[in-house]
């Protein structure tokens, strides 16, 4: 009885493994003809070289954000360094290849090649972009596999590269062959300890509403949920054959839940440091400038509230009632001066959610009473994105918990004083060492020790870090006010130097192709019958 029990048990195993391929995979015709679509529509360099087929699940690669960074720039890299491979870009934009080519040349300066890029369409992205009012992460963990699925229908790829963090894909493409490898990039763990310590102390969230937190039974019953949870995503986790991780931090909750410490690495994001690190120094407009997507994640309430605060300790800097500033053509070009502080917003907006979002700051600073000092400015062309960083004397980052920070960088590298959230990839990799504030004041270097810094080596600061509103605006007055130029000079040196040599192009190159080398090394050997690993 047991034996026909546990033989019903097996056949439903083998039913279930089946059907999986036959619904991810289709026929082996199927397959057949969309490879063969590929090959007519691209031109790898296959004359030492048999064509590999690189698919990247990225389901927004035109979003413009710092994960849309790391895609391209790792799509770059394989361009100059493989001309064989064609990168497959599961896609749900909608959007034409030369036209989605020509959005990354505009957004990040990178010139991709259209011949070795192919996009597959996606019609299921609602399942990862809808904001289910219950069980997001499971709703969404579902949705992240049936779109995997839809993916890999369009084109079964030789590597499968993950650049959002969707890690329930990954036993989905070990089931279908165990012939794909699978390489991830994760910049943020999907569930991570700090969610569940949020959860359990009951404390309001974006990831905790107010029902939950205010509930003692829906706090049980949902450190259940996110119990369950984070085993099922650290075993899918472990599916995967190399992973890579943008940040100490996120380095840290990765390896605790996928258990693979020798599979993964840190691998910085790439920040175009060289180009920004050729702009001047001097000189600088009183502006406050934030460079991050309007996610709500983000936290720039935290920015305008801050910036109110200042205005409110500072009231000098508060501009009158009949101010105007002058037209954005004028500043960009640096032909009009600003008499008083501003605060500009700049960030993609992915999708309608992210517009109401910007809007809604834009209210928030004209019930502050300080609209005439705030701008938002939504989807800017990274053209005009350099013209803010290079007029713009202070750079403001509040997400608490940022798995990294590129903005943070960008703006380090360009010149900014830049005051980041004191937590996670900003304190552990980027803002190191900082200004903190000591009972409410920052703990600066005096004038004399900055210009000593600036003759030497020093281990001086390269930004600040805060918490709450308050000290964001203190550490917003130690950049903008004018008794303070050696500090200023020498954080702003420091600061440039530590994202050139930490955080480049050419640095993420050097790291990527460390992961990456072996994946092409283990497919040539598959296809020679040979064994190795990805070590």
């Amino acid at each position: 009885m047991y034996s026909f029990a546990a033989g019903v048990v097996v056949m439903a195993f083998v039913a279930v493994f089946l059907g999986l391929q036959v619904l991810t995979l289709g026929t082996q015709q199927h397959q057949d003809e969309k490879r063969s679509l590929v090959r007519a529509a691209t031109k790898p360099d296959t004359s030492t070289h048999e064509a590999y087929y690189v698919g990247f699940f990225h389901p927004f690669p035109g979003a413009g954000g710092g994960g849309e960074r790391v895609l391209w720039t790792m799509i770059k890299a394989i361009q100059d360094k493989y001309p064989f491979i064609v990168s497959v870009i599961y896609s749900g934009d909608k959007t034409e290849c030369l036209e989605l080519i020509q959005n990354v040349r505009g957004k990040f300066g990178l010139e991709i090649n259209p011949q070795t890029i192919y996009v597959v369409e996606l019609n299921r992205r609602w399942w990862v972009e809808h904001k289910f009012p219950r069980l997001t992460l499971l709703m969404q963990t579902i949705g992240s596999v049936w779109l995997a699925m839809e993916a890999i229908n369009g084109l079964r790829p030789d590597v499968f590269v993950d650049t959002v963090g969707y890690a329930f894909t990954y036993p989905l493409v070990r089931a279908i062959s165990e012939r794909i490898p699978v390489v991830s990039y994760t910049h943020y763990p999907t569930i991570s300890s700090d969610m569940r310590t949020l959860v359990a102390s009951r404390e309001a969230g974006i990831n905790n509403d107010d029902a939950v937190a205010n509930s003692a039974t829906l706090t049980t019953l949902k450190n259940l949920y996110y119990a369950v949870f984070a085993a099922a995503y650290a075993w899918a986790g472990s599916c995967a054959h190399t992973v890579m991780t943008n940040s100490s931090w996120t380095h840290s909750h990765i390896v605790k839940l996928f258990g693979r410490p020798s599979m993964t690495r840190v691998v910085y994001p790439p920040c175009d440091t060289a180009e920004l690190a050729t702009l001047e120094l001097l000189p600088r407009q009183p502006i406050v400038m934030s460079l991050a997507q309007f996610r709500p994640e983000k936290n720039h309430a935290m920015q305008i509230e801050a910036f109110a605060t200042l205005l409110r300790m500072h009231p000098e800097l508060a501009a009158p009632q009949d101010w105007k500033p002058p037209a954005p053509g004028a500043i960009l070009d640096n032909v009009a001066s600003i008499a008083y502080p501003m605060l500009v917003m700049l960030g993609g907006a992915r999708n309608i959610d992210d517009e109401a979002r910007a809007e809604q700051l834009r209210q928030l600073a004209k019930r502050l009473g300080i609209d005439r000092q705030v701008r938002v400015v939504i989807n800017a062309p990274w053209t005009q994105v350099r013209r803010w960083l290079r007029i713009s004397a202070v750079g403001l980052h509040t997400m608490r918990d940022e798995h990294f920070g590129i903005g943070v960088v960008e703006m380090m590298a360009a010149g900014l004083l830049t005051v980041a959230h004191d937590s996670a990839g900003p304190k552990m990799d980027i803002v190191t060492p900082a200004v903190r504030c000591t009972n409410g004041e920052p703990d600066a270097p005096s004038e004399t020790d900055a210009k000593q810094s600036l003759d030497e080596n020093s281990d001086f600061p390269v930004g600040m870090v805060a918490e709450s509103a308050e000290e964001f605006a203190a550490m917003l007055w130690l950049a903008l006010r004018t008794d303070r130029p050696m500090l200023h000079a020498a954080m702003q040196r420091k600061a440039r130097l530590a994202a050139e040599t930490r955080f480049s192009e050419t640095a993420f190159f050097q790291a990527f192709y460390r992961r990456f080398d072996p994946v092409v090394r283990w497919l040539d050997n598959q296809r020679s019958d040979s064994d190795d690993s990805f070590e």
